[in-house]
């Protein structure tokens, strides 16, 4: 009887759980499954909500290592991978090897007043055009290492989320979803590696009555058998600002509603005549509890 002992961590809302050690699970995908099924099933029911995806991070404080359960990459499990390692400073910055990436990630860990900020740099696709693809009914299929999202913009949304949110089914809000999502890849012929998802956006206003841009993220892992309506998702958010930085071509800081009502802010830097540089997302960050699972 095998033990896995795993930490939570709320990033944007968005509830993750990381495996504590790797060793082992790096060739063995059904038992990294297993394990995460374990920790799903343990927490379906929180009161603060269910976990929504799981990592295993390397114990070797100097090869800092993240690796998901179906081998994508995860933006908000990068960020709780960064509150991990850097949790005794609260502060700094750490270059992770990631799933789903070509070379490790940079990340970091912040203090603003009494809050935890996460950050990542993105594993921006070199060849721009292929990772900013606008597709049939004014959609864009935005992509980064790891992981794509199908992008609807606000109007053409707004169908779908009335649909969505007239329902209180989570499969039936789920399956309105890939629906949409399974409808764009085929008819538009578009490549899924091990995760994507569709983002839903909506024009909303803060709580201090400004205009603020929701997501409404699906995410669903192929590779880990799981779909969410997620409550809050950092590859998402990148693909988002992408999607605004192929409109105006210029550098953005957009912050992000998520559903949780957290804030991501995905950051685009392009050069003065518009070539793409880098991306980043940053956000509050919560450290919760530790746990265990037993496999045999």
């Amino acid at each position: 009887m095998a033990r896995y002992q795993y930490q939570i961590f709320v990033p944007g809302g968005n509830k993750t759980a990381l495996v504590l050690g790797i060793n082992g699970l790096e060739n063995d995908s059904a038992l990294r499954k297993a394990v995460q099924d374990k920790i799903l099933s343990r927490h379906e029911a929180d009161a603060d909500g269910e976990v929504e995806q799981v990592g295993f991070i390397s114990l070797d404080q100097t090869a800092p290592e993240l690796l998901m359960t179906g081998g994508e990459f995860c933006g908000n499990a990068t960020r709780s991978a960064a509150a991990y390692y850097l949790r005794e400073a609260k502060c700094g910055e750490a270059r992770i090897k990631v799933s789903g990436t070509k070379k490790p990630v940079k990340a970091g860990l912040s203090a603003k007043g009494p809050l935890l900020e996460a950050w990542v740099e993105m594993p921006l696709v070199e060849d721009l055009p292929a990772a900013i693809i606008p597709v049939k009914d004014g959609f864009y299929w935005v992509s980064i290492e790891g992981i794509s999202h199908l992008v609807v913009p606000q109007e053409q949304s707004i169908p779908y989320l009335k649909a969505i949110l007239s329902s209180e089914n989570k499969v039936a809000q789920i399956n309105i979803a890939l629906e949409v999502l399974k409808t764009a890849i085929n008819e538009n012929s578009l490549l899924v590696d091990k995760a994507c998802g569709v983002i839903f956006l909506e024009n909303c206003v803060d709580g201090n009555s400004a205009a603020i841009l929701k997501m409404h993220p699906f995410v669903h892992v192929v590779t880990a058998g799981t779909t969410y309506y997620e409550t809050a998702c950092g590859s998402g958010a990148m693909c988002v600002g992408l999607y605004n930085y192929s409109q105006r071509r210029q550098s953005i800081n957009l912050p992000l509603l998520q559903p949780s009502g957290k804030i991501i802010t995905a950051e685009v830097e392009c050069s003065d005549d518009g070539v793409l540089l880098r991306g980043r997302i940053s956000g509050g960050i919560e450290a919760g509890e530790i746990g265990e699972v037993e496999h045999t």
